[in-house]
């Protein structure tokens, strides 16, 4: 009888071994700090690139969501300063060796709290090896960045 009980104990190992304890594939992704281009679409048509702009990509520790962190970007040429704008709650999911990017709706922070005017909509993208790309809607604005990995 304990020979039996045994087996089973040992079969229920190699069952637990075997089975891939599948905790979210995003989990222990690393953050990065990322340099490209952020395009604005300004609502008078007229677009303005934003070059080598630095953006942080960090997740969170479930790797379910991250935060985005776009450093000294402006608008429009004309605006007199640069702003470090944070998009927080972007939601992370796996398309085959890619990272998606998701978030429907956040509002972003700025200048040290949250830019309601500005929430971020529509955002869309993805990490494929060490690209960043992602696009989105600042209030009626839309945006864009493209990447490479900082070295």
């Amino acid at each position: 009888m304990q020979f039996k009980h045994m087996l089973l104990a040992l079969a229920a190992l190699a069952a637990i071994g075997c089975n891939k304890n599948t905790p979210e594939e995003t989990a222990g992704l690393k953050e990065g700090s990322y340099v490209g281009t952020v395009t604005v679409n300004s609502t008078s048509g007229d677009v303005f690139d934003n070059e080598n702009i630095e953006v942080s990509f960090t997740p969170s520790e479930d790797g379910k969501t991250a935060t985005l962190v776009m450093y000294q970007i402006k608008f429009t040429p004309r605006m007199p300063m640069t702003l470090d704008v944070t998009i927080p709650e972007v939601s992370l999911s796996t398309e085959g060796q890619d990272i998606k990017l998701e978030c429907a709706e956040v509002v972003p922070l700025a200048m040290g709290g949250p830019f309601p005017n500005y929430t971020v909509t529509d955002l869309t993208g993805k990490i494929s090896g060490d690209e960043l790309t992602f696009s989105l809607n600042f209030g009626a604005t839309p945006t864009s960045f493209s990447g490479s990995i900082k070295k």
